[in-house]
């Protein structure tokens, strides 16, 4: 982390699109010995801030049992992950944009500096994108205003991106294809894009609302 390092020192996807609520927000004893944790409670962001801030940003409010934000700073997660696993429900308004992103560093002056990206909408294109570095698998148009389910499991360089259960896409960082489709995109300025090997989980977006956050590293 450097310098912000220094200074800065599921319930999810069994969940009903309806009926949700803060209460709900609870793992099963199973859950927790499988290793899950909670990112997001449906109350508290404690374990939040803004992306190279010590606070979280008043773009982001923590309503009814649901995260919203819109726009502005970017929200990460006080804790480095490596291989693991992150689901979460969210949805996105009309021409709203969401972005999760995932081995994250706060050297960069943005989240897409470092680490990659699942697009959630907003990029006019299917969801469940890494910023056409990849095709999908699968191709899911976003619907506004609608409850989705999605899942980011990574493990060494292998990722993948899951929509509602279905993978939508996979791909191997690092690899002569990587590297060749980085040197042709809008990541080719970023030095050694992608390739750290742990780092923060990043919400990004306007008009973009999530639940149910829980990971568990592999």
């Amino acid at each position: 982390m450097k310098a912000w390092k220094i200074l800065l020192g599921a319930t999810g996807l069994a969940l009903a699109a309806t009926g949700f609520s803060a209460e709900a927000l609870r793992l099963t004893a199973y859950e927790r010995a499988q290793g899950w944790r909670l990112l997001f409670d449906g109350k508290s962001l404690s374990d939040w801030r803004g992306y190279r801030e010590n606070k979280v940003p008043a773009n982001w409010k923590a309503v009814d049992g649901h995260l919203a934000g819109s726009g502005g700073t970017p929200l990460i997660a006080e804790e480095d992950y490596q291989d693991f696993e992150l689901t979460f429900e969210w949805k996105v308004n009309e021409g709203g944009v969401g972005e999760v992103y995932f081995h994250v560093n706060e050297d960069g002056k943005n989240p897409e500096d470092t680490g990659p990206v699942m697009q959630l909408a907003g990029h006019n294109g299917p969801i469940g994108g890494n910023g056409g570095l990849t095709s999908h698998w699968h191709e899911v148009s976003v619907q506004w205003d609608t409850w989705y389910q999605a899942k980011i499991v990574v493990f060494g360089y292998q990722v993948e991106y899951w929509i509602n259960g279905e993978k939508v896409m996979t791909y191997l960082i690092d690899t002569k294809e990587w590297r060749a489709a980085v040197a042709t995109s809008r990541y080719k300025g970023f030095r050694d894009y992608a390739l750290l090997r742990q780092g923060r989980v990043v919400l990004a977006g306007s008009g973009v609302t999530f639940r149910a956050i829980k990971v568990r590293p592999l």
